[in-house]
């Protein structure tokens, strides 16, 4: 897991295109757009990408976990 990240810390606006890594028993990685940007009352950070809540640090990859190639569109 990735601990060493600071979740408080906002990493993506909405409308960011955006690489999720989530923990390996809820789904594979994806790229998706954020939709919402929320903080609960503990001050922790979370998102709404396509319609699935994530955490900030599943916006990181693992140490060792191969990274999602990002198709850039102009």
């Amino acid at each position: 897991m990735r601990h060493d990240i600071d979740w408080k810390k906002v990493y993506a606006k909405v409308g960011d295109r955006v690489p999720v890594y989530p923990f390996s028993w809820r789904t594979k990685p994806f790229v998706g757009i954020v939709e919402k940007v929320t903080m609960n009352k503990f001050g922790r950070i979370s998102y709404v990408v396509d319609g699935v809540t994530v955490f900030a640090e599943e916006l990181l990859p693992a140490h060792g976990q191969p990274k999602i190639r990002m198709r850039v569109c102009v």
